[in-house]
């Protein structure tokens, strides 16, 4: 296991924020546990199949986010 979450969380990110529909990256908490969560446009069988279920002793969630946009500033 990892020194931390923290840790945890940006080695993954470094392997998953390029696979297609993924628009962030987290931590959270899974059922009372820390957790990393990955938020995806849509969940897809490659997306599942590519993303693990734990990482570095932590468990991973796959949640839809949908598509992410920045809001346009206020003038």
């Amino acid at each position: 296991m990892t020194a931390s979450i923290e840790d945890a969380q940006q080695q993954l990110t470094d392997r998953v924020m390029s696979l297609p529909g993924v628009v962030g990256i987290g931590i959270g908490e899974c059922e009372g546990e820390p957790c990393i969560k990955v938020f995806v446009v849509q969940q897809t069988e490659e997306l599942t199949r590519e993303i693990p279920a734990t990482f570095e002793g932590f468990p991973v969630a796959i949640q839809v986010a949908g598509e992410i946009r920045a809001r346009p500033l206020d003038p």
